[in-house]
């Protein structure tokens, strides 16, 4: 696998036309030398921005070069000056977002049902009028990359295409196609899939351009999300890159999920985050120290690289500020990034996402739920698809929304047969008839008529739990029974649905404290929840469904990869360095905080001391030291206990060697 830069940034310049003066105070030597003294090995520069302007002198389009540009060198200006310091400079191009084209060629626009073109009214700020690459805006979108590559020839070290999503389009060239090819235009989903097709085809037809000129560029396609989408054109990518700003929409828990996706895709991933306070465009802002370190440190305890979006201001200078930030960040990365790349996650158990190769970003809540949930267990994990294979896993997770295809089904049972572990929630291993698959030992008799309903702590999945306290499930479950399964927990119904006149109290009806009917059934290689437990902790986080989950894990894993004492909040990956004899256990104490209304925030470091780990591996641990202070420990039966975790800690976990 080729390996990425680790150290990099993402440098937007979308630069209105209506400012004059452009790269005014860009000196080449002084742009470079703040990039290396903040220890980056690569940064993204522009060729086309959202506004649609070039920063090179371009012979095919000079119309588009931007006029207020004073240096019409800028471009290989940048990447020449980047290069004599040893740094990588991929090159950005815009495809989707372009004002100028959106401006001069309706054409080119994505038209909606109405015939309306997709975005906002052009009378307001904003460049985001969407443009259709099935029309002749894909000849002038092949000529300008052509352009670029022409014009840095070897120097060229990669393209970044910026918005390339799925955005369903009835243009003339679309309806066309769509009407020669038996497209239901009055059907939403067959539009869309259209609309994936087509994507699917730009990347092919991009990439395959690139390639007759140029055959080790790296190439990058952005959507703003990684996950089954991308599958499809996996070959069209050299590698990955998850744009995941926290504070920008996507969320702390974006990164994990779409990460443990991407990882299994078989190419070297990056994570993308911002030293914007809120999201891309904060110009005069600072993130805290401590949420870029998480951020980056978090993508390195993946095993991927990292990058920090920064945007460049019209002057071209760099702003010394942002970039003594990103360096103090930047310098911890180096000195610990040898403990991480090249490495392999390992994972124990695989959660099976349900997210729609057509929706590139609708992250279901059950994933998201699920995710959280196993994340505060330390629940070693990989999120797959249904198309991957099962084998390895020791746990396979289906979440509340996971309907399993008959070749699934036939995977489930065989790996199940084979000695593999189950745990399912609601619908969770159901098929198209609602027959949940036999593995599961349960029988699917309807969703439940009256709820919420209220599982009774007793049984083997409630030692965590007040006996025999009723505690409410608040989402709908289903009515399940045994079918070769036992009776786990149980759950009893509330006195009447509350609805019209009938209500009691402010939100719903307690307990008739009846007689109790089946809240999980299991087998000896399976648990089967009737609630949508991963939902519900989407939801509103009940502690007591975290500890039912819990419990289920405990059943069917009982010996896990990893263990600790620590709080829920300490995130811990686990990675495997086979080359080098060892494992290395990424540990980091960073604590979200939501102290506004619209961003979660991270101001310091949280210290966690005294810390106790237990880590099963395949081979036995013959030493553990922290790194990179180079500080041993005492390790027993891959137990030990590590002093202090200032924010972030890695212990090095040597194997003993093969005799």
């Amino acid at each position: 696998m080729r390996l990425l830069p680790t150290r990099q940034i993402h440098l937007d310049f979308h630069t209105s036309e209506k400012i004059d003066g452009i790269a005014s105070d860009f000196h080449a030597e002084e742009f470079a030398e703040t990039a290396k003294a903040a220890h980056i090995n690569s940064m993204t520069v522009f060729a086309r921005c959202h506004h649609g302007y070039l920063y090179y002198h371009s012979k095919a389009f000079p119309e588009r070069v931007h006029p207020g540009l004073t240096n019409v060198n800028l471009l290989p200006d940048q990447v020449r000056a980047l290069h004599a310091r040893g740094i990588k400079a991929p090159v950005y191009i815009t495809v989707q977002t372009d004002y100028y084209s959106a401006t001069r060629h309706p054409e080119w626009l994505i038209r909606k049902r109405d015939g309306a073109h997709e975005g906002g009214p052009f009378t307001e700020a904003g460049f985001c009028q969407s443009l259709c690459v099935n029309t002749g805006y894909m000849d002038f979108l092949l000529r300008q990359t052509g352009e670029v590559m022409d014009l840095l020839g070897d120097a060229l070290d990669g393209l970044f295409f910026d918005i390339v999503g799925i955005r369903p389009c009835l243009c003339a060239a679309c309806r066309k196609e769509m009407q020669e090819t038996g497209v239901d235009m009055n059907d939403d989903e067959q539009v869309r899939a259209f609309a994936k097709k087509s994507m699917d085809r730009f990347r092919t037809r991009m990439t395959d351009f690139v390639r007759q000129r140029n055959a080790n560029c790296t190439i990058f396609y952005n959507a703003g999300h990684v996950g089954p989408c991308a599958r499809d054109s996996a070959d069209t990518f050299t590698h990955f890159e998850l744009e995941s700003l926290p504070s920008g929409g996507w969320g702390y828990l974006h990164f994990p999920v779409t990460a443990r996706y991407a990882r299994k895709l078989g190419k070297d991933c990056m994570g993308m985050t911002g030293k914007f306070h809120t999201s891309w465009g904060d110009f005069h802002s600072l993130k805290n120290q401590a949420a870029l370190e998480f951020e980056c440190f978090r993508m390195l305890s993946f095993g991927f690289a990292c990058s920090v979006g920064d945007q460049l201001e019209p002057c071209g200078k760099l702003n010394p500020a942002v970039y003594r930030l990103i360096g103090r960040v930047y310098d911890q990365i180096e000195q610990r990034e040898a403990w991480a790349r090249p490495s392999v996650g390992m994972a124990e158990a695989a959660l099976l996402t349900t997210e729609n190769p057509i929706y590139e970003h609708r992250m279901p809540d059950s994933v998201m739920g699920a995710s959280q949930l196993l994340e505060e267990l330390a629940v070693q994990f990989d999120v797959l698809d249904e198309t991957m294979a099962l084998e390895g896993y020791r746990l396979v997770i289906l979440p509340d929304d996971f309907t399993v295809s008959p070749s699934f089904r036939e995977k489930l049972e065989r790996y199940v047969r084979q000695g593999g572990k189950v745990l399912a929630c609601f619908h969770g291993g159901m098929d198209a008839e609602n027959h949940y698959a036999p593995c599961l030992g349960a029988e699917y008799a309807g969703d439940a008529a009256v709820y919420p309903d209220f599982v009774i702590a007793h049984g083997p999945l409630c030692d965590a739990l007040e006996p025999e306290n009723e505690y409410v499930i608040y989402l709908q479950g289903a009515q399940i029974q045994p079918k070769g399964g036992q009776t786990l927990l149980e759950a009893r119904a509330p006195y009447f649905m509350r609805s019209g006149e009938h209500f009691c109290s402010h939100q719903y009806t307690p307990s008739a404290k009846g007689a109790g009917y089946p809240a999980a059934i299991g087998t000896e290689n399976t648990v089967l929840f009737a609630h949508p437990m991963f939902g519900q902790y989407r939801k509103n986080a009940p502690n007591w469904v975290k500890k039912l989950v819990a419990a289920a894990i405990e059943r069917l894993l009982p010996q896990r990869l990893v263990r600790h004492d620590g709080p829920s909040t300490l995130s811990v990956q686990l990675l495997d360095q086979k080359e080098q004899g060892r494992a290395c256990l990424h540990v980091l104490s960073y604590i979200p905080v939501r102290k506004c209304a619209e961003i979660d925030i991270v101001e310091e470091r949280t210290v966690q001391r005294n810390v106790r780990f237990q880590v099963n591996l395949d081979r036995p641990i013959a030493s553990a030291r922290l790194v990179p202070e180079n500080i041993p420990l005492d390790v027993a039966d891959g137990a030990f206990t590590v002093p202090e975790i200032n924010g972030y800690q890695i212990v090095e976990l040597t194997y003993q060697a093969e005799k």
